[in-house]
């Protein structure tokens, strides 16, 4: 992913879908601490792909907390049969991706599909931006 985006006006509640990268980041980035900190953003997106609950964990220092976080968000979904997907990023303040990320990855995109949801993507969000597991795979992205 290019650490290079676009300014994406922050998309509203129920009201307009998230259908890129950039419009992702940019919830996201007005969700998370500044500056940086531990911590985990997670979305649920409906069939039009409209956010409605974002869940901020704070705290999430263990690179393998994206499973909880995803786990809890797909308990959640369960409940708001119109909740189709999900997006996640984990927050780390002083780095980026790590040995072991495409594994978490995959792990928690098949983790969601047992709830019924596509992770449509997991950021990893670090001092020089953004970054996606999924791209060290090569896996094309979902949106």
């Amino acid at each position: 992913m290019s650490r290079h985006h676009t300014v994406a006006r922050i998309p509203r509640a129920h009201l307009d879908p998230i259908g890129s990268a950039d419009e992702a980041l940019a919830l996201i980035s007005a969700a998370i601490a500044h500056p940086l900190e531990h911590e985990t953003v997670a979305v649920l997106l409906d069939e039009a792909r409209c956010g409605g609950t974002i869940t901020v964990v704070t705290g999430t220092d263990n690179p393998d907390a994206i499973f909880d976080v995803v786990e809890v968000m797909g308990m959640a979904a369960l409940s708001e049969p119109s909740v189709t997907s999900l997006l996640v990023a984990s927050v780390r303040p002083r780095g980026a991706t790590l040995p072991g990320d495409v594994d978490r990855w995959l792990e928690a995109s098949a983790t969601a599909d047992t709830f019924g949801l596509e992770l449509l993507e997991w950021f990893v969000i670090g001092p020089a931006g953004p970054e996606c597991p999924r791209d060290l795979i090569g896996e094309p992205p979902r949106w």
